[in-house]
């Protein structure tokens, strides 16, 4: 059970607050967003830019880190006083390693337009026993096959995606899908695709997906609810 961006029905998203809530609630993972900055270093922001979280119009890729580690983020009229700070990757990884807990890397926009930044963010992936990556860029995935073969990859599936017989083409480990796809046909499609699936948009309250023995991981802003249902 993976806490999508840390415990974002607690704490505001992506931030320690939201991972160490996750933690405290129970999760055994955390799903996280990675974007890069001008100067290539990766940090764990949802957006390319930040005007939704820190009321800024500029884009994560014209800014340095020295630049973005100092601008608050946060609900809107609480981020002057109460807001937090964009975490790195690194320092995220080195929380998830110090309590033993998963990590899903999905690779944003930045990081898809600038595919060398994958050799850094494997190299602090590694450093995790239970890591994989996703996105909805099947490309980025690919690239990420080829650097570390080892190291598993989840698409992030869009419903054109699912037609009979497209799906043995992707070559990846994983299918990570919305829980409205887990209807027929689509349902028998993703069980005989024979890949790891895990499903997004659950809140903890869907009972009978709850029961339903084929998924094999869960993402969702509600662990607590999870740790209580699944037991």
């Amino acid at each position: 059970m993976f806490a999508h961006r840390g415990a974002s029905a607690h704490r505001f998203e992506n931030t320690m607050a939201a991972f160490k809530e996750a933690l405290h609630l129970g999760a055994d993972g955390l799903e996280i967003d990675v974007q890069i900055t001008s100067d290539g270093i990766p940090v764990v922001l949802h957006d390319p830019g930040l005007q939704r979280v820190a009321g800024r119009r500029r884009p994560v890729s014209s800014l340095a880190w020295s630049e973005l580690e100092h601008i608050r983020i946060g609900k809107r009229f609480w981020r002057l006083f109460m807001g937090s700070r964009v975490p790195s990757l690194r320092e995220t990884v080195s929380f998830c390693l110090l309590h033993n807990i998963a990590l899903n890397i999905e690779l944003k926009e930045t990081v898809i337009a600038n595919p060398e930044s994958l050799n850094e963010i494997l190299d602090m992936a590694a450093l995790l026993d239970q890591v994989h990556f996703s996105s909805f860029d099947y490309g980025i995935l690919q690239r990420v096959r080829e650097l570390e073969p080892k190291m598993e990859t989840a698409l992030l599936l869009k419903k054109r995606q699912l037609e009979p017989n497209r799906l043995a083409d992707f070559e990846v480990d994983s299918f990570h899908f919305h829980k409205r796809l887990w209807k027929e046909p689509f349902k028998e499609m993703l069980i005989e695709s024979g890949k790891v699936l895990r499903m997004y948009g659950v809140t903890g309250k869907e009972q009978a997906l709850l029961s339903e023995g084929r998924i094999a991981g869960w993402i969702t802003d509600y662990p607590e609810r999870f740790v209580q249902a699944l037991g």
